[in-house]
């Protein structure tokens, strides 16, 4: 392999390895504490007067729930005896027209868009990608439609910010861990349900619900760790073979040159068949080859 292609190589390896891609921008964080008014408990006839349910719009054929059931569901609350209709419609739904769901095109969104958008997402697909970082199975109340339960995943968002997604899974696939320390990249398409009010470490804080048959889960990919000893691997690799070639380049210029070398010729042995002869010898040699004469012959006589 010519050194100006591993060199090549080598650049791109060292760049994906060590440098990886780009910084993105650390996306804006969303504040997800509640600002509701909840009912002060220290006051016996304490009561919150609600406002009526604003009419739900939208495309019955393009919804998990019907428009009347979708309507009752309240966002920044927790769950409520009115969110049981449409809440279990959508199961429904995603348990006899998976194929439906599985086939349709969904746009992909964001945290930003689900938290700040429930009204305008409530009954609809929509597509997320983030990692799981908790799974547990809970139990449903009771109801006619034969659910004993369901997954309940805390999602972190691929894009961030640093909030999560809680997701509603019928099923899970088989092998999926569980627990309340994984890291699971999945894909998730459901029904975007309400922003969901729920008791955290410090506060009350929102949480943008999703329901879905199952987690879009690919466990034959390489882990982030895999794929950077793979790469410290390859690096290593092409780095000794860069060396290698170098080195034999370099041993191939500093090696001797042998030049065919030409014995010194030998004059004796040369002139040792020569038959030489004086001057006057010479000049009698011409006179009889230029009259015809075999000079060979008169010598033979002379003998």
């Amino acid at each position: 392999m010519p050194p100006a292609i591993v060199l090549v190589l080598v650049a791109g390896w060292i760049e994906r390895t060590y440098f990886g891609k780009p910084l993105q921008p650390t996306p804006p964080q969303v504040d997800t504490v509640s600002k509701s008014e909840w009912i002060d408990r220290t006051v016996s006839d304490a009561v919150v007067i609600e406002a009526d349910p604003e009419p739900f719009e939208g495309v019955a054929e393009e919804l998990g729930a019907s428009p009347r059931a979708l309507q009752r569901v309240r966002d920044d609350t927790v769950f409520r005896s009115s969110d049981d209709e449409a809440w279990f419609q959508i199961w429904m739904t995603l348990r006899s027209d998976a194929n439906r769901v599985e086939r349709a095109a969904v746009r992909e969104v964001s945290f930003a868009e689900l938290f700040g958008q429930p009204r305008s997402f409530r009954g609809r697909l929509v597509k997320i990608r983030g990692t799981i970082h908790r799974l547990q199975r809970v139990a449903a109340p009771p109801n006619q439609f034969n659910i004993e339960g369901y997954w309940q995943a805390w999602l972190e968002p691929q894009d961030g910010p640093a909030s999560p997604i809680v997701v509603y899974f019928l099923n899970i696939p088989e092998g999926f861990p569980e627990g309340m320390n994984i890291r699971e990249p999945v894909e998730v398409v459901g029904y975007f349900f309400k922003r969901w009010a729920y008791a955290a470490t410090d506060t009350v804080r929102l949480a943008p619900l999703v329901m879905a048959r199952q987690p879009i889960w690919r466990p034959d990919l390489p882990k982030a760790s895999d794929v950077n000893a793979l790469s410290t691997y390859a690096l290593i690799t092409m780095g000794a073979l860069v060396a290698l070639t170098f080195f034999g380049i370099r041993l191939a210029n500093r090696a001797p040159q042998k030049v065919a070398r030409q014995e010194p010729t030998d004059l004796t042995a040369t002139l040792s068949n020569i038959e030489l002869f004086s001057t006057s010898q010479a000049l009698q040699r011409l006179s009889e080859t230029e009259q015809g004469i075999d000079p060979d012959q008169t010598e033979e006589k002379l003998q």
